[in-house]
C-alpha cells in the first residue's frame, strides 16, 4: 500500500489552481457554436461568474488546509494564523484570479477555434 502525504491534496490544488477554469473555459468556447450575442454575453457572464466564484473557493479550499509549517501556525489544523490568511488572500488575488481568469479566456478561445466550421470568419 503507498502512502500519500496529508499534504497532497492541498499542494495539487495550490500549484494546479489554473486547471478548472481552463477546463471551464474551453467547454464553454466548444459549446458556443451559435455566433448570437445574446448567447455569448450570457456565456462569458457565467465565465466571469465561475472565476470569481472559484478564486473565492480556492481562498476558502486552503485557509481550512494551512500547513503547521507555516511561520505563526499552530499544529492545530483548525486554526490559521492572521498573517498566513492575509497571505493567503494576497496570492489569491494577485495570483490565482488572473491566471485563472486568463487561463479561462485563453482555452475559451481554442474551444471557439477548433469548434469553428471551416470557411467561416473569425468573430
Amino acid at each position: 500500500m503507498i502512502l500519500i502525504p496529508d499534504r497532497l491534496p492541498s499542494f495539487i490544488v495550490l500549484v494546479a489552481f489554473w486547471i478548472p477554469p481552463a477546463v471551464a473555459g474551453w467547454a464553454a468556447g466548444v459549446l458556443l457554436w451559435s455566433s448570437k450575442r445574446g448567447r455569448a454575453i450570457l456565456i462569458y457572464a457565467l465565465l466571469t461568474i465561475f472565476v470569481l466564484a472559484y478564486a473565492a473557493a480556492w481562498f476558502l479550499f486552503n485557509v481550512g488546509r494551512m500547513p503547521p509549517y507555516i511561520p505563526g501556525a499552530t499544529t492545530d489544523p483548525t486554526f490559521a494564523p492572521p498573517k498566513a490568511v492575509a497571505g493567503l488572500a494576497v496570492v489569491s488575488s494577485v495570483l490565482v484570479l488572473p491566471f485563472s481568469a486568463l487561463a479561462c479566456a485563453l482555452a475559451f478561445r481554442i474551444g471557439r477555434a477548433l469548434n469553428r466550421p471551416s470557411g467561416t470568419a473569425k468573430s
